[in-house]
């Protein structure tokens, strides 16, 4: 962490914030050395090896995502309940109206023509 501040230093000021007693530790030279405790510059870095933990994410309300069908219709058919994880690809719901059937009709219909005309 990195703190800075604009201000003047003042004579008879101590510049330095001490923490509480009970959140400081302090470590000799020979502490840090028998833990094997480094430090270094901050790097970005490639880590090689897989790391498998286990926790829980919790999604802020702005990252919940609302969907709608571009045309009307019937719900009819979901797995899904609300808050459940969804993939990329994943069928959420099954629609339908008449308009689906005719934009299916439409499409094979000039797909057929295309064919025909090549």
């Amino acid at each position: 962490l990195l703190f800075s501040s604009c201000g003047e230093n003042k004579k008879g000021q101590d510049a330095t914030v001490s923490p509480e007693a009970g959140n400081l530790v302090k470590l000799s030279g020979a502490q840090m050395e028998n833990a094997a405790v480094s430090t270094g510059l901050l790097q970005q870095k490639e880590i090689s090896s897989i790391l498998r933990l286990n926790g829980r994410v919790d999604v802020p309300p702005q990252n919940m995502v609302s969907i709608s069908a571009p045309l009307g219709g019937y719900l009819k058919s979901t797995r899904l309940i609300p808050g459940m994880h969804v993939s990329r690809g994943e069928v959420i719901a099954v629609l339908e109206d008449q308009h689906y059937i005719q934009l299916q009709q439409d499409y094979l219909t000039a797909k057929a023509r295309i064919r025909f005309l090549e």
